[in-house]
């Protein structure tokens, strides 16, 4: 017996880019654990990510191409396929044009070289592409506007902080590796404050807990900020010096009253002015921010207010501080542009968020669908919307390892690789500066093919030869070019499975932001040229008014899955699980394990209740990503769009309960 241990990492779309230590025995892998050796995972890993082992080996995984012929699905070679697939293609360009061709595909998986599949499109002289978001965009956009771009600290600047406000994150599970900086600022001394609508993992830990009304992130910003300004708690060093636009800014901010303000968000004025008393007083606050109080038609406004509330009392640049939603400076050392090519002039783009309004209308029609790292039709916002324009589609590919409610309706399904079968390279631009190294460990089950090799066959096929001439290794060391020109070894980091990108542990600790005056920004002309209103005050789209007996709807991010990837196993429920606070459970004479019918404008969903003891009584979470066959989590919700970043506003749907009766209990 021969065995043998890689470090490897896990591709998910997901903060924390773990490292992994992966144990294989004739070619079979019998242990996968975290790599102890990770300065930031530190040898342990979650659930979803231990799962990719189980998803390698799972006996329903897609192995073989599959062909739709009359309802049924066919086996086919694999130079059939590309033979067919490419024919389609050949065909769809000369009738329709490059336009015609529609490469669906979004970051379920984020190596890096998954950038090679837009390669193949880029090289027909154009084709149709996703664009826009729906999760973030609206808060990279925000920032940008504010700061120039989104930039955090490193993990363990909390330490040096005097208080931390998680803001609509619930760290412990969509970012575990943070909780031990976390205990160990507290420890410190450190303060805690969650916010957030619904009941986190951390309440427990938190010296305060806020529930504020769903997507009023914002406007709690603001009347903590008239707050902070009627009290002196500013900081007039680096607002007179580091900053622009703040007259216009408090000029707007003073006629909102503040009674109005309070009265929208469901926070009492005392945990308003204690919160206030937090920014003014104690030096410095770190803000980390999550990825759910963009998800609303204020979104980005939601995320400049409070950029604007930390930047004013002063804790922007400072160890300890910073206002933390991403690290998009990750972006600089990594050349994706070698590896996709040239964008040509001849591309249509197609938002994520409003995919199938787009494929409705599209001129030329779409002909070909490719869809790669997405499974649109659990993601997409009105899925039923989208299922019926995809019937129209004459050829639908789908890339992926599983039958996804996606792949269901595909015309080829072509297989590919687990992340334990491939080469690749992977990092975050969410949290922390280390990228890390992907090493095959076994070999592809069946005659899976990783994404590159199958869009290689592709180009092959229509006579773009040397489209993908290299191998992973050299594809790689191309890509990381920007990063080995700062000095680091290659071969020493693939050693160790994971390199330091060389980022500023302080963001913005020069005071020199990116911007176009070179300061933060509470008024910016930029966003004024892009139609959008120059402050985090301004232009801000009422909110929806409740009417008796409706509900905020969270669909938020999954404890046991990513996104909808893991819930092609059968051991998850059939059903999926609705929380309703106890007090509004108890108006309605539901009990926890009753089913309910969930009803939206757009939809009706079955759920079954669970109740949540804390929390904004009037939100409601079903965890997204659940599908059973028939239905989705997003039949329940519609197409709305957040204020800037071309994103999705899951969030701003507004939902009816009603018991279902159950035979036998009749007298309930």
């Amino acid at each position: 017996m021969t065995e043998r241990t890689i470090i490897t990492a896990c591709p998910l779309d997901c903060y924390d880019a773990c490292s992994f230590s992966v144990t294989e025995e004739n070619g079979q892998i019998t242990q996968l654990e975290g790599n102890k050796d990770h300065p930031i995972t530190k040898g342990v890993i979650c659930g979803r990510g231990r799962r990719l082992k189980e998803r390698t080996y799972a006996s329903y995984r897609i192995l073989h191409p599959l062909k739709r012929v009359q309802d049924k699905w066919v086996r086919l070679s694999w130079e059939q396929a590309i033979s067919e697939i490419s024919r389609n293609i050949r065909q769809a360009m000369d009738l329709y044009g490059h336009q015609s061709i529609f490469h669906c595909y979004d970051w379920g998986s984020g190596a890096l070289l998954k950038s090679l599949n837009q390669r193949f499109f880029y090289a027909l002289g154009g084709c149709t592409e996703t664009v826009g978001s729906l999760c973030w965009n609206a808060g990279l956009q925000a920032q940008q506007y504010d700061m120039g771009e989104a930039r955090s600290h490193a993990p363990d600047d909390l330490l040096n902080s005097s208080a931390i406000v998680v803001w609509g994150r619930n760290a412990a599970v969509t970012n575990m590796h943070i909780l031990p900086f976390l205990r160990e600022a507290q420890s410190l001394g450190a303060k805690l404050w969650i916010i957030n609508p619904l009941p986190t993992d951390l309440d427990a830990r938190a010296d305060k807990v806020i529930s504020l009304r769903p997507g009023t992130d914002g406007v709690l910003a603001l009347a903590v900020l008239k707050r902070c300004i009627q009290f002196g708690y500013l900081d007039w060093e680096f607002i007179n010096q580091y900053s622009i636009g703040w007259e216009e800014f408090e000029s707007q901010l003073s006629a909102f009253d503040y009674e109005d303000l309070v009265r929208q968000t469901g926070v009492s004025a005392e945990d308003i002015h204690q919160l206030a008393e937090l920014y003014g007083t104690k030096q410095p606050v770190a803000t980390l921010l999550g990825i759910g109080l963009q998800r609303y038609q204020n979104g980005g406004q939601n995320i400049r207010a409070i950029d604007a509330l930390v930047a004013a009392t002063g804790h922007i640049g400072v160890p300890g501080g910073g206002v933390q939603y991403a690290s998009r400076d990750m972006g600089q050392y990594f050349d994706t542009k070698v590896l996709t090519g040239d964008v040509p002039e001849n591309i249509r783009t197609f938002s994520r968020g409003k995919i199938a309004e787009c494929m409705e209308t599209a001129e030329p029609p779409i002909q070909v669908m490719v869809v790669t790292r997405t499974n649109p039709l659990t993601q997409i916002p009105n899925t039923k919307k989208l299922e019926s324009v995809l019937k129209k589609v004459p050829c639908k590919v789908v890339i992926d390892t599983f039958m996804t409610r996606t792949a269901e309706m595909a015309d080829y399904i072509l297989p590919c690789t687990t992340v334990f079968e491939e080469e690749d390279f992977t990092y975050t631009t969410m949290w922390h500066a280390y990228g890390n190294f992907i090493q095959p460990v076994v070999s592809a089950q069946g005659e899976a093919k990783a994404d590159w090799e199958i869009f290689k066959e592709l180009a092959n096929s229509l006579g773009l030869h040397e489209l993908y001439d290299g191998s992973p290794k050299e594809w790689i060391a191309k890509a990381l070019r920007p990063l080995i020109q700062t000095g680091v070894s290659l071969d020493e980091a693939k050693q160790r499975g994971f390199i330091k990108v060389p980022l500023s542990d302080i963001a913005f600790e020069d005071k020199k932001f990116l911007t176009s005056s070179g300061r933060f920004e509470f008024a910016s002309d930029k966003a004024e040229k892009d139609g959008l209103p120059r402050t985090a005050v301004d232009g801000w789209k009422a909110l929806t008014p409740l009417d008796e007996g409706q509900y905020h709807l969270i669909t938020a991010h999954p404890r046991k899955s990513e996104n909808s990837q893991h819930a092609e196993f059968p051991k998850l429920p059939s059903m999926p699980i609705v929380q309703i606070h106890f007090r509004e459970a108890e108006k309605m004479g539901i009990v926890a394990g009753d089913i309910v019918q969930i009803s939206t404008q757009n939809g009706v969903l079955l759920a079954e209740v669970r109740l949540l003891k804390t929390g904004y009584p009037k939100a409601v979470l079903l965890e997204e990503g659940w599908w059973n066959g028939e239905h989705t989590i997003n039949h329940l919700t519609g197409n709305e769009m957040a204020d800037m970043g071309d994103q999705t506003a899951q969030y701003e749907c507004l939902c009816t309960i009603s018991p279902i009766q159950q035979e036998g209990n009749e007298d309930k």
